[in-house]
C-alpha cells in the first residue's frame, strides 16, 4: 500500500496518466478502425495502409512533436502565476500549425516518388499514393487540433483532451463504414474514403476545441482572443525548445517506416502480415505511450520542486503499471495470434489471406519480445522528457535508428536475403539496444542534475 499512496505512487501516476492514456486509446481506435475496415475491403488495401500510414506519421511527426511544446510553455505560465500570458503562447502554437498546413500539403505531391522508391507491387503502390496524398492534404488540421489541445493539457485539464479525442474516434467509425463501402448514397471509395473519414474527424476535433477555447470567460482569464498578435520571441522559443522532441519523434517514425518498407520488398504477403501485426500491436503500444506522457508530467513536477527522489518513485510506479498491462498483451499475442489475425480478414474467400495468417504466429511472438523492451523504453522516455534531457533522447534516437535498425535491416534484405521472420529479429535487437541505452542513462543520474525551473522557495 505504500507504493500506492503519496507523490509518485501508483495513484498519482494513474491520476495524471489515465486521461492521457484514454486519449491515446481513442486515437489508437481511430487508426485501428481505418486498418480494420480496409482489411475487410481488400488484402491490397491492408497491405497499402500500413506503409502509407507510417509515411504519413513520419512526415507529420516533427510538427506534432514541436507544437506539443506549447503545452509545456502554457504549464510554465500557470506555475509562474501568469495566466494572461497563456493566450499569447496558444496563438503562437496556432500560427505554427497554420504554417505547417502549407508545408504538409506540399509534401503530398511527392507521394508517387516516395512509394516508387519503396518498390512495392504496382497495385499496392497505387493505393499507397492515394491514401498518403489525402491524409497529407488534411494533416494541417491534425496539427491545429494538437496546438489547441495544449490549452487544456498545459493547464492539467487532460480530461477535456480525452473527451474530444473520444468524440473524434467515435465519429471516425461511421464515416469509415459509409465512405469505404459506399453507404447512404455515397460511392465506395476504399482507401480514399478511409482517409477522408480521418481528415473529417480531425476537422471536427479542431472545431470543438475552437468552441471550447475561445470563449469570453477564457478571454477574460487567459486573453485567448485579444492576444492574437504574432510574437516573435514566444514563437522562436516554441520552435527552439520544441525541436528536440519533434526531431526525436521524427527519427523514431522514420526508422519504423523504413522497416515496413523493407518488409514490403520481400513480397505482398510479407507486407500484409507485417501491417496486420503492427496494427494489432497498436493497442499494446499506444497505452504505454500515454502512460509515458503522464510520467513525464509527474517527473517534471517533481524536478521543478527539487525532488528527484519523487521522480524516481514515479518511474518505479509507472514501470510496474506498464509491465502489468504488457503482461496481459503478451498472453494475448502468444495465445491468440490466429484469432487476432481473423479480425483483419478481407471480405469474401481470400485464399491469399491464409498465407498471411501463417506468418502471424512467429511475428506476434516477436511482438511479445519487443513489448518487454517497450516497457523500459517508455519509462526512460517519460523520465528523460520530464527532466528536460531531450538532447540525449534526440542523439540516441538518431544513432540507434540508423545503426541498429535501418542499416542492419537494409543489409539483411538486400544482401543476406532473409525472410520476414528473421527480419523482425532486427527490430527486436533495435528495441533491446534502445532499452539498454535508456536504462544506463537513467541509472547514471545525469538527468537529476538538470534544472529548468528553480523551485519557488529557492527563487525567493
Amino acid at each position: 500500500m505504500k507504493r500506492w499512496h503519496g507523490p509518485g505512487g501508483y495513484a498519482h501516476v494513474l491520476r495524471v496518466g489515465l486521461p492521457l492514456l484514454a486519449g491515446m486509446a481513442s486515437l489508437t481506435a481511430m487508426h485501428l478502425t481505418d486498418r480494420l475496415f480496409l482489411s475487410w475491403y481488400s488484402q491490397d488495401a491492408l497491405a497499402a495502409v500500413m506503409p502509407s500510414g507510417s509515411a504519413f506519421f513520419l512526415c507529420t511527426s516533427f510538427f506534432l512533436g514541436t507544437v506539443g511544446y506549447a503545452g509545456v510553455l502554457i504549464a510554465q505560465n500557470v506555475g509562474a502565476g501568469r495566466p494572461r500570458d497563456i493566450g499569447a503562447v496558444l496563438w503562437q502554437g496556432v500560427y505554427f500549425a497554420l504554417a505547417s498546413c502549407l508545408t504538409l500539403a506540399a509534401l503530398s505531391f511527392a507521394s508517387e516518388a516516395v512509394f516508387d522508391a519503396m518498390g512495392h507491387a504496382p497495385e499496392v503502390q497505387r493505393l499507397e499514393v492515394t491514401y498518403f496524398r489525402v491524409l497529407m492534404l488534411g494533416a494541417g488540421l491534425m496539427v491545429l487540433e494538437a496546438s489547441l489541445a495544449a490549452f487544456f493539457s498545459g493547464r492539467g485539464l487532460t480530461r477535456a483532451v480525452m473527451l474530444v479525442n473520444f468524440g473524434g474516434a467515435l465519429l471516425n467509425i461511421p464515416l469509415n463504414y459509409v465512405l469505404i463501402f459506399g453507404r447512404l448514397g455515397f460511392p465506395a471509395l476504399g482507401v480514399t474514403g478511409s482517409a477522408l473519414a480521418t481528415v473529417a474527424a480531425w476537422g471536427a476535433m479542431a472545431a470543438i476545441y475552437v468552441a471550447l477555447v475561445f470563449t469570453r470567460k477564457n478571454d477574460r482569464l487567459f486573453h485567448v482572443r485579444r492576444a492574437f498578435r504574432p510574437d516573435s520571441a514566444i514563437f522562436r522559443r516554441l520552435v527552439v525548445l520544441g525541436t528536440p522532441g519533434g526531431t526525436q519523434f521524427f527519427l523514431d517514425m522514420f526508422a519504423v517506416t523504413v522497416f515496413i518498407a523493407l518488409a514490403g520488398r520481400l513480397g505482398t504477403t510479407e507486407l500484409a502480415a507485417t501491417s496486420l501485426v503492427v496494427s494489432a500491436n497498436t493497442p499494446a503500444f499506444m497505452p504505454l505511450l500515454g502512460m509515458s506522457s503522464g510520467l513525464a508530467v509527474v517527473v517534471g513536477q517533481s524536478m521543478g520542486a527539487g525532488r528527484p527522489d519523487l521522480a524516481r518513485r514515479a518511474a518505479g510506479s509507472a514501470l510496474r503499471l506498464m509491465a502489468a498491462y504488457m503482461a496481459v498483451m503478451i498472453v494475448v499475442f502468444l495465445g491468440l495470434p490466429e484469432q487476432l489475425a481473423a479480425f483483419f480478414r478481407p471480405r469474401g474467400d481470400d485464399a491469399g489471406f491464409v498465407r498471411v495468417v501463417a506468418l502471424c504466429r512467429p511475428l506476434f511472438a516477436w511482438c511479445a519480445a519487443i513489448g518487454c523492451c517497450d516497457i523500459v523504453i517508455h519509462m526512460g522516455f517519460g523520465v528523460l522528457r520530464g527532466a528536460g534531457d531531450t538532447r540525449f533522447l534526440m542523439l540516441s534516437a538518431a544513432g540507434l535508428s540508423l545503426f541498429a535498425l535501418i542499416l542492419p535491416a537494409w543489409l539483411a534484405v538486400t544482401y543476406v536475403h532473409v525472410g520476414i521472420v528473421a527480419l523482425w529479429s532486427v527490430f527486436f535487437l533495435y528495441g533491446l539496444m534502445l532499452a539498454v541505452v535508456l536504462t544506463l542513462r537513467y541509472k547514471s543520474g545525469a538527468w537529476q542534475k538538470i534544472c529548468l525551473v528553480a523551485p519557488a522557495d529557492a527563487a525567493g
